[in-house]
């Protein structure tokens, strides 16, 4: 059986279609699912304030061999760094906290095969200059290090699991239509084909693109001054994402 958290839209989506032609495929979104393949099943579940035991109650006696968290959360037409309690609070747990909860979950009660992929998709604000959605970057980059903490405790007690960040380049989702970025944005589908291609080799940190690897090296490279002269001449006053 395949999970794929977060699955209404974009994304989430694409894999569902995807993945349902290799085994049957549970998909867990916030909102309802038109589901409309005989290897899906679907539950209308928010896993940051609903019960999680539904999940488990529909895997049943069944193992997982691959789970993917395609959740995410940003305030996008929030840009001051403060914002309320309620609206933090609900993008970390959006973003991070709700997928910890669920991954340890899972690795508990026994619910993964061995070999099985664990896939967390994060963002490249994680590795830019930002200053607008802390919030989302905040959350994005404690789920970066979680993905080297449970790997890390994968390994310890000799498990067999897969763990793969995805840190993604600006993708076309329904929300971000309208929203301007600096580099085109990826269509999902062109995602979703790559996870499902390679999904019994993914493992680590995966820049995808590729190119994000050599805007990573070059960011950390130029002298903070540079940067803020760049970011000054040709980003400040346009509303990029």
């Amino acid at each position: 059986m395949n999970l794929i958290i977060g699955a209404s839209s974009g994304l989430g989506k694409s894999l569902a279609a995807d993945f349902s032609k290799l085994d049957k495929t549970l998909l867990v979104s916030r909102r309802k699912i038109k589901v409309k393949s005989k290897n899906i099943k679907s539950i209308q579940l928010d896993i940051v304030t609903g019960n999680i035991t539904k999940i488990f109650s529909k895997i049943q006696k069944k193992t997982i061999s691959n789970i993917i968290f395609t959740v995410g959360l940003t305030d996008w037409n929030n840009d001051n760094i403060e914002i309320s309690p309620k609206k933090a609070r609900l993008i970390l747990d959006t973003n991070f906290y709700s997928i910890l909860k669920l991954v340890y979950k899972l690795i508990e009660k026994k619910k993964l095969k061995d070999d099985c992929l664990i896939c967390f998709c994060s963002s490249v604000t994680t590795i830019l200059p930002r200053h607008r959605q802390i919030m989302y970057c905040a959350a994005k980059s404690a789920l970066n290090s979680f993905s080297k903490s449970i790997n890390f405790f994968i390994k310890i007690n000799k498990l067999k699991y897969r763990v793969a960040n995805i840190i993604l380049g600006y993708m076309e989702t329904d929300m971000n239509k309208s929203i301007q970025t600096p580099l085109s944005k990826i269509n999902p589908k062109i995602v979703s084909k790559y996870i499902f291609l390679n999904r019994d080799k993914l493992e680590g940190q995966i820049f995808f693109p590729k190119y994000w690897i050599f805007f990573k090296i070059l960011i950390n490279l130029i002298p903070e001054k540079i940067l803020i002269l760049i970011f000054n001449l040709f980003f400040f006053n346009k509303k990029y994402f």
